[in-house]
């Protein structure tokens, strides 16, 4: 792991658990083991290094889940699940980000817009399972999941995780 990604890494473990103003860039090149005036090298101030993580982190997740291969919904929401499990501190920092006051416009523009495309999956794969309202059925589908998602990071319940994965996929797979 390269530097950069050291402190990217450090940022992301620390803005989920603290959050972005309350986060020094002091206290992300202590647990990056870098230089303050090395993580100024590689990024101009605190905005600069958020944007880089969403970049590095959140947007290759969204990404990911957009270029399956095999674009079905089963496999989109088995990815998300996955994601969900596997990247919680990633996912954690999505909340926060979406919902703290003080987070740069900038950053909530390239969250909003990822929601946007994701959206735009949805209701592509929706366009043959539904009756009605694609548009509507995806974002209902979209809520349900950032509902799902927050009361995973604030409970960690993985059994009810589980059953609510496997219900959504047999609804949506019938």
């Amino acid at each position: 792991m390269t530097k950069k990604e050291k402190i990217i890494h450090a940022a992301l473990s620390l803005f989920a658990k603290h959050g972005y103003t309350e986060t020094s860039i002091s206290k992300i090149a202590k647990v990056a083991g870098v230089s303050k005036g090395l993580t100024y090298t590689h990024f101009k101030n605190k905005e600069d290094l958020l944007k880089s993580v969403v970049i590095e982190t959140i947007g290759e997740m969204t990404q990911g889940l957009m270029d399956l291969e095999e674009l079905s919904i089963k496999k989109l929401l088995q990815v998300y699940f996955q994601l969900l499990k596997s990247q919680k501190d990633l996912i954690r920092l999505c909340l926060l980000l979406v919902v703290h006051p003080e987070t740069p416009q900038m950053v909530k523009d390239m969250l909003g817009s990822q929601q946007v495309e994701l959206l735009q999956v949805f209701t592509h794969l929706l366009n043959d399972l539904t009756v009605g309202s694609d548009d509507l059925e995806a974002r209902i589908l979209l809520a349900t999941l950032d509902g799902i998602t927050l009361e995973y990071i604030t409970t960690g319940n993985k059994d009810l995780l589980n059953r609510m994965e496997v219900y959504l996929i047999d609804k949506y797979t019938k």
